[in-house]
C-alpha cells in the first residue's frame, strides 16, 4: 500500500499562502496606484496577481478522503509573496545539486558598498553588473594584472546574485556570490576598518589576503578608477568583501529574494521604495553564471516523478474516478475532512533521499 502521508500538504503551508494572498493586496494597490500616477502598467499584470494562487483546482477521492492538488495560476511578479518562495524553491531545487559537486571548493563571497538613494539605485544596479564582469575577468586571468597573480587560486567558474535591501530612502545593493576556487588560501590575518563592529555585536574580524585584494579591486571599479598597481597600491581601504567557505545555510543566502517586502528596521515597504525597486530593478537578472557555473542543468527527476505519481494514480482509482473541484487557500485552511497531496511533494521527496 502507497504511504501517502510522504506527500501531505500540510496546515501550515496552506496557512502561508494564505498570509501571502493577505500581503498581495498590499502589493496590488501599489501596482494601481503607480498606473494612476500615469506609468505604463497593464490591467492584466494586475489581474494576474489578483488572481495568484486564489483558487486551487484538484482532483477529490471521495472514498479514501484525499484531494489531489493539479494547478493553481501564479503571476511570477518579483513583488509577489507567493511567486518569491516559488522562484526560491525552484533555484534551490536547479542549482544545489549542481553546486553540492564543487562543495569541497566553494567559497561564498559577498560584496557590497556603500548605499544609495532611491534617485541613483537604478543606476548603481547596472553599474555594478558590469564592474562585476570585468572582476571576474580579472579572476579568472581572461584580463591580466601585473601586480596580481589570480592564476595561483585555481578558479573554476561563479554564481552572483543581487539583493536589494532598504530602509527610509537608503538603498543597499549587494552581491552574494559562490566561487569555486581549486587552491584558495583564506589565512586570515589583516585587520581594517571593516574588522570592527561598532554595535559590538561580534568579535573584531580578521581579512585574508584574498579578501583584501578583491576590497581594493572592487573599490577601484566601482568608482570608476582604473585598475592599475598604483592606484592598488595607495588606497587604504577597498569595499566591505567577505569569503568564507560555503555551508549549507548559505545556500538560502544565495537564492534570497531580490528584494524584501520589509525593510531593514522590519516596517512594510512603502509605496515609495515599491516605486524605486520596480523602476530600478525592472528588467534586471538577479542570477547570473560564469565559467563552469554558466550554464546548469536542472537534475531531472520528472521520470522518477512521474513513475511514483501513476502509482498514487492507480491505487486512488480503484474504486473510484475522481471529481475535479476548486476552493481557496483559506477554505482549505478551515476544512480538513479531506488530506491535500501534491506532485511537488513527490519531487521533495525524492530530492531528500537523494541527499
Amino acid at each position: 500500500m502507497i504511504d501517502l502521508d510522504k506527500f501531505i500538504v500540510d496546515k501550515e503551508y496552506i496557512s502561508r499562502v494564505h498570509n501571502n494572498n493577505v500581503y498581495n493586496k498590499t502589493i496590488i494597490e501599489y501596482y494601481k496606484r503607480y498606473r494612476d500616477e500615469g506609468n505604463k502598467v497593464s490591467i492584466s499584470k494586475i489581474k494576474n496577481i489578483c488572481d495568484c494562487n486564489q483558487i486551487w483546482v484538484m482532483q477529490e477521492y471521495t472514498y479514501n478522503e484525499i484531494r489531489d492538488f493539479i494547478y493553481t495560476k501564479l503571476c511570477h511578479d518579483k513583488f509577489c509573496n507567493n511567486c518569491k518562495k516559488v522562484k526560491q524553491a525552484s533555484l534551490l531545487s536547479r542549482y544545489v545539486p549542481e553546486l553540492e559537486q564543487y562543495k569541497d571548493n566553494l567559497y561564498h563571497l559577498t560584496l557590497t558598498l556603500p548605499n544609495v538613494s532611491g534617485r541613483l539605485l537604478k543606476n548603481k544596479v547596472k553599474h555594478m553588473s558590469k564592474c562585476f564582469r570585468k572582476l571576474v575577468g580579472y579572476i579568472s586571468g581572461y584580463k591580466k594584472l601585473s601586480f596580481v597573480d589570480f592564476s595561483k587560486y585555481g578558479y573554476q567558474g561563479c554564481l552572483r546574485s543581487l539583493e536589494v535591501t532598504f530602509k527610509d530612502d537608503s538603498y543597499h545593493p549587494h552581491y552574494h556570490c559562490a566561487f569555486i576556487f581549486n587552491n584558495l588560501n583564506l589565512e586570515k590575518k589583516y585587520k581594517n576598518v571593516y574588522s570592527i563592529d561598532f554595535r559590538g555585536f561580534r568579535e573584531d574580524r580578521l581579512f585574508s589576503e584574498f579578501e583584501i585584494i578583491i576590497q581594493k579591486i572592487w573599490y577601484l571599479l566601482i568608482n570608476n578608477q582604473e585598475v592599475n598597481k598604483l592606484n592598488f597600491t595607495k588606497l587604504d581601504k577597498g569595499y566591505s568583501c567577505i569569503c568564507d567557505k560555503f555551508y549549507d545555510n548559505d545556500y538560502l543566502e544565495l537564492f534570497k529574494y531580490m528584494t524584501k517586502d520589509m525593510s531593514e528596521d522590519n516596517t512594510l515597504m512603502t509605496y515609495d521604495n515599491f516605486k524605486v525597486l520596480y523602476e530600478a530593478l525592472f528588467n534586471i537578472k538577479q542570477l547570473q553564471g560564469y565559467g563552469c557555473l554558466y550554464r546548469i542543468n536542472e537534475e531531472n527527476l520528472e521520470e522518477e516523478v512521474n513513475k511514483i505519481y501513476c502509482e498514487i494514480h492507480d491505487f486512488l482509482t480503484v474504486n473510484e474516478e475522481p471529481k475535479t473541484i476548486a476552493e481557496t487557500p483559506f477554505y482549505l485552511l478551515n476544512h480538513d475532512e479531506f488530506k491535500l497531496i501534491s506532485r511537488k511533494k513527490i519531487f521533495q521527496y525524492l530530492k531528500d533521499l537523494k541527499n
